[in-house]
């Protein structure tokens, strides 16, 4: 017994020693879903109707709002942007960015198409029916509701703010606003994606 603890202290400690040397696989910085659920909606876009699943061979980034946000709307969609341009150009075939209004009422998918293109001519804005647009929301436990209301048109929306990453049709990945701002960290976890 004496002449085995010091073979198996050495097995053990190589072991030990493979698992340190061992790569690593990428550690994601948004908050990785370990059950990757599936997520689908149909809204409208600019052209016609748009499906989430016509995705299915990118990446991507999907942020709910309205063109009319005062705050974390625009930040956000400009953390994205940040992120999507420091990709290389092979890279940035593989992501797509989709805002959703949670305005339909005053931002129709023109509206709210031109206001992602502010950002990015490659984004996409979708709207649609107040119906589809809940639909789509509560897909992504997305809340949203009026607010400071001052008479018909003059309003804000409460809304989740999280940018949610689907990928191949299952939700993968989220970020927090502050942590969409982290553009470096960002393009590391869509690298790693792809």
């Amino acid at each position: 017994m004496k002449r085995l603890l010091p073979a198996f202290l050495l097995v053990l400690a190589l072991l030990a020693l493979a698992y340190l040397l061992l790569p690593r696989g990428h550690t994601f910085y948004g908050t990785r879903l370990l059950n990757p659920k599936p997520v689908d909606f149909a809204l409208e876009g600019p052209q016609g109707p748009v499906r989430l699943s016509q995705f299915q061979d990118k990446v991507v980034l999907l942020f709910f709002g309205f063109t009319r946000c005062p705050d974390v709307c625009p930040t956000t969609l400009l953390a994205l942007k940040r992120a999507y341009e420091k990709l290389p150009p092979k890279a940035q075939e593989g992501v797509q960015v989709i805002f959703v209004s949670v305005d339909p009422e005053r931002d129709p998918p023109e509206v709210a198409d031109r206001y992602a293109k502010a950002f990015h001519p490659s984004f996409l804005g979708l709207s649609g029916s107040p119906e589809a647009v809940r639909e789509a929301a509560q897909a992504f436990g997305v809340f949203y509701q009026k607010s400071q209301y001052r008479g018909p048109g003059e309003y804000l929306v409460d809304h989740t703010a999280t940018t949610f990453v689907v990928k191949e049709g299952r939700l993968v990945l989220l970020y927090s606003p502050d942590k969409a701002e982290a553009t470096d960290r960002v393009v590391a976890d869509l690298q790693a994606l792809l």
